[in-house]
């Protein structure tokens, strides 16, 4: 259940940031059924992806978990930029969130994450959604 609980451990961070910011938000994780919202509503959709599961065999087994979280925000297009970034600063205090002196590693992985790119904007046109996408590598040990 070690891959469950660093899912979760970064899920609850992104989601509590967000919604303490701005509870209008809707936040989708990858692993969840997902119809889109109408043009006018704001969300995230967060990707977490593993690129390395190993049970380490020297010593005491220790299971170490590194990966990428991508954050795709989503705010009406034509409404200009202050919407998305205030979401992507929320994402950005969520996910920095694990990282603190005094986070609560309720979920026993010790979750970190690295440097963070972004927000970069994907405009295309005749979208109704502007999108910025914030992407981060992690680590977590269970």
């Amino acid at each position: 259940m070690s891959i469950v609980n660093v899912r979760a451990a970064f899920e609850t961070a992104i989601n509590t940031a967000v919604l303490n910011a701005d509870d209008t938000v809707t936040i989708v994780f990858d692993n969840m059924p997902f119809t889109t919202p109408g043009n006018t509503k704001k969300y995230v959709m967060v990707n977490l992806d593993f690129t390395q599961s190993t049970n380490q065999s020297q010593g005491e087994a220790v299971k170490y978990y590194a990966g990428t979280i991508r954050c795709a925000v989503m705010t009406p297009s034509n409404k200009g930029s202050a919407a998305a970034s205030a979401i992507s600063e929320s994402v950005i205090t969520g996910l920095i969130s694990v990282n603190a002196n005094n986070y609560t590693d309720t979920f026993s992985v010790t979750p970190r994450v690295t440097e963070i790119s972004g927000p970069s904007s994907v405009v295309t046109d005749d979208q109704s959604h502007f999108m910025s996408v914030i992407n981060c590598d992690f680590t977590a040990n269970a």
